[in-house]
């Protein structure tokens, strides 16, 4: 078990103030700095510099605080390992999938639990800039996304499994599009408004979406617009506030007052969508996942 104490630690390290600290914990200022004095004690070095307007942490502190934090997230895991194998269940796996890839693994995931329901199975949806990293923090043990996410990784680190591939296309609402004579992606990135939900930084973001209207359209729609998710963006597009550049097998995007328009390069510029994990990760219930997709793959090809 976690000494609850610890948590004064992880706090203060999180926070860099006594008097936030003791708040969070409801205890005195004082409680918090007997413990951090009783603990730089006891592991014989300085974890945090004090001045009278600053906390820092020391290197010894930084490192200090990286081990305690992975000690912590094991303790967790094995707690939630208990709960699993406690619910009849003898694997337990944490996939996180990004903003589109809802709408083109259902069968996949239906085919898996159907020949495993012995593996827990639970599901999370993040930001592509967000996916990488809560791989690599150990947060997820599978990722499924753009094969983009494969830059925050040497490619020693990693194993990937390609699940599918999809062109992307122009969408607009019926009536908007109705407005031209014949509606192309080209003549209406010209002309309307771009409606995203690129990110600021990671594979999905508004660079990378610049990178491709260059080369797909040669320019930069003088209008360009951020959403934070698939169903607002869809939701603008409707409105005919716009048009949007989505993959091509969005479900959201195949209603009947949409339509779509195929970019420029067609489906000659195809992009990727993987399942990847970090091949230190110890979960075995990861390895029955890829191996599943491997015969998945087999039987298609």
């Amino acid at each position: 078990m976690i000494n609850k104490k610890i948590t004064y630690f992880l706090t203060l390290a999180e926070c860099l103030s006594f008097t936030q600290a003791a708040a969070v914990h409801n205890v005195s200022q004082t409680a918090i700095s007997q413990y951090i004095a009783g603990l730089e004690d006891r592991v014989g070095v300085r974890l945090f510099e004090r001045s009278p307007h600053q906390v820092q942490l020391t290197e010894a502190g930084k490192y200090y605080y990286e081990q305690v934090c992975a000690i912590r997230k094991a303790y967790e895991d094995t707690l939630q390992q208990l709960e699993t194998i406690d619910s009849g269940f003898h694997g337990y796996l944490k996939i996180g999938i990004g903003v589109y890839e809802y709408c083109s693994t259902e069968d996949f995931f239906s085919e898996f639990l159907s020949r495993h329901p012995e593996i827990k199975v639970d599901i999370f949806q993040y930001p592509y800039s967000e996916l990488s990293e809560k791989l690599r923090t150990g947060e997820l043990d599978v990722i499924i996304g753009l094969a983009e996410c494969e830059e925050a990784f040497a490619r020693s680190e990693i194993e990937t499994r390609l699940l599918f591939t999809s062109a992307n296309v122009l969408t607009a609402g019926r009536s908007l599009a109705g407005r031209y004579e014949k509606p192309d992606a080209k003549e209406m990135l010209a002309g309307e408004c771009l409606i995203t939900n690129c990110e600021d930084h990671g594979p999905s973001s508004l660079q990378m979406l610049h990178k491709l209207l260059k080369e797909e359209v040669g320019f930069i729609p003088d209008r360009i617009e951020q959403t934070n998710s698939v169903n607002t963006q869809l939701m603008m597009v409707r409105a005919g506030h716009g048009v949007a550049i989505v993959p091509g097998f969005v479900a959201d995007a195949q209603g009947a007052d949409l339509v779509k328009l195929p970019m420029p390069s067609g489906e000659n510029n195809r992009y990727r969508y993987e399942l990847i994990r970090l091949l230190d990760n110890r979960n075995p219930a990861a390895g029955v996942l890829f191996d599943f997709a491997k015969q998945e793959e087999e039987k298609s090809s």
